[in-house]
């Protein structure tokens, strides 16, 4: 019994191995039948994938044909595209890249839109029938160059012939003037030997002339040392007519009178030069007839040039009560002449402060602020010219046994400065004065009143008014005393730069 159970088992098992085979066999089958299916599949996939790849390709190219030919509307981003294809297809980008070379043929007034082959024939055709037009427009052109050629050589050998018609007169005339040469040749040199006559003659005339010049140019040096002699005698009367102060003449006027007497206008302006900064001295105009003795009454100091002449001036140093600036009021500064710039000499040394060294250079530091120039007045300037306005000397140094010859060399030296300052009537003053005149340089101009002035410096302004009454209703500024008052003749001398 137990052997029949074994034999049924290995019966069993051996059937169960044999399906388990046959299973396994089939499955391989089944795979690889599956495996074989697929990649036929894969295949037709990929074949279908190349076929429309390719399709599009030929698509783009029946497009980008299409544009070549006109059938359709391109870009300029097509037609560059053109230029360097690249589609894979060797013979195609051929004919692109050819197609970008023909249409280079037209012209830059052509758009883009009318670039392709569609457009050529015609535009091939408008080309020839203009260069037909032109062809027959030049055939025209040519038959009258021919025919105008045709004249001319006509014209030329009719002015040939004339020419030398002409030339043949000419000949002729040629002759007949050797002839008339020959015969003139002979007269000048008739002419000349009578020339060289009258030169020996004239040559005689011209020696006694010049004796006659010798002795008029003697007679006339005796007349010049005579003139010179009376010149002398006029200078002098004329400098002391000059230093009598009978020439002194105010410069202008005042016009109005502003708040409060703080701001005048005067009557000079840009026509006279006058510039900003200018100090003048105001002076009743009833005391101008001698301008050394008058009383200046205020200062005032030129802010604003208005017109030709007009200006506008601030106050610097209050009048007094008693005298208020009114119009009519006459102004005046020695240290301003219309339309030109005073000149200033110094001579010598000059001590301002008592150190006994020089202070030239301040000096003329301060000359030069005032709006003057340092006029040379050296022993290389020869004498000095009359346009200079004060001639300014130190004082003189002493003379004693141990000089050494350097101070009386510049006593001599201020001597012959002097001299040379009276022969062109130019006024002396002493450093003292001047410095006086410009202690101020900053904001104003300190100059005096007084017998420095000169006449030629100031030409003399007539009044236009009849004489002005003094007002009765006068402003506070004149009713109340202030301080800043002109109490003295130097003007502007209570103003310190600021």
């Amino acid at each position: 019994m137990a052997a029949r159970d074994d034999s049924v088992i290995r019966g069993s098992l051996i059937t169960c191995l044999i399906f388990l085979v046959l299973s396994l066999a089939l499955n391989f089958i089944l795979w690889s039948w599956g495996s074989g299916q697929a990649g036929a599949q894969a295949k037709v996939k990929d074949s279908l994938n190349n076929a429309q790849n390719g399709l599009r390709d030929a698509q783009t190219r029946n497009d980008n044909l299409m544009k070549m030919l006109g059938g359709e509307q391109m870009t300029q981003d097509n037609f560059d595209s053109f230029k360097s294809m690249n589609s894979g297809d060797p013979k195609f980008d051929t004919i692109a890249q050819q197609f970008y070379t023909d249409m280079q043929v037209y012209g830059q007034d052509v758009g883009i839109q009318d670039k392709h082959y569609g457009k050529l024939a015609d535009y091939f055709t408008d080309i020839i029938r203009d260069r037909n037009a032109q062809y027959s427009t030049a055939r025209d052109e040519a038959s009258k160059i021919r025919a105008q050629a045709e004249t001319d050589v006509n014209a030329a050998r009719a002015a040939q012939q004339k020419a030398e018609t002409e030339r043949e007169n000419l000949a002729k005339q040629l002759d007949d003037e050797r002839v008339q040469f020959a015969a003139a040749r002979e007269d000048m040199v008739t002419q000349m030997e009578r020339a060289k006559d009258s030169k020996l003659k004239s040559e005689l005339a011209l020696q006694e002339a010049q004796r006659k010049s010798n002795a008029n140019q003697t007679l006339l040096n005796n007349k010049i040392a005579n003139l010179e002699t009376t010149i002398d005698a006029q200078r002098l009367q004329i400098n002391r007519l000059r230093g009598s102060g009978s020439f002194e003449r105010v410069q202008g006027e005042v016009r109005f009178v502003l708040k409060d007497g703080n701001i005048v206008s005067i009557n000079l302006g840009s026509a006279d030069a006058l510039r900003r900064g200018v100090t003048f001295g105001v002076i009743d105009r009833d005391q101008t007839s001698r301008l050394q003795d008058a009383k200046v009454k205020a200062s005032i100091q030129v802010t604003r040039v208005l017109g030709p002449h007009l200006a506008e001036a601030r106050v610097i140093a209050q009048p007094e009560i008693s005298s208020p600036i009114i119009e009519g009021d006459a102004v005046y500064s020695p240290f301003w002449a219309p339309g030109r710039t005073v000149q200033i000499a110094l001579a010598g040394p000059i001590d301002l402060d008592g150190d006994d060294r020089p202070d030239n250079e301040q000096l003329e530091g301060m000359i030069k602020a005032a709006g003057a120039v340092i006029a040379d007045a050296g022993e290389n300037s020869g004498r000095i010219d009359p346009s200079v306005r004060f001639l300014v000397v130190g004082e003189a140094p002493k003379l004693g046994p141990s000089d050494n010859g350097k101070a009386a060399a510049v006593v001599e030296a201020l001597g012959r400065a002097k001299e040379r300052a009276n022969q062109a009537g130019v006024t002396i003053i002493p450093a003292w004065k001047l410095e006086a005149f410009l202690k101020s340089i900053d904001d104003t101009l300190t100059t005096p009143l007084g017998s420095a002035a000169r006449a030629e410096d100031f030409q003399p302004r007539s009044s236009d008014s009849a004489v002005r009454r003094r007002p009765v209703d006068l402003p506070s500024i004149f009713t109340d005393q202030q301080e800043r008052v002109q109490r003295n003749k130097e003007i502007g001398d209570i103003v310190r730069p600021q």
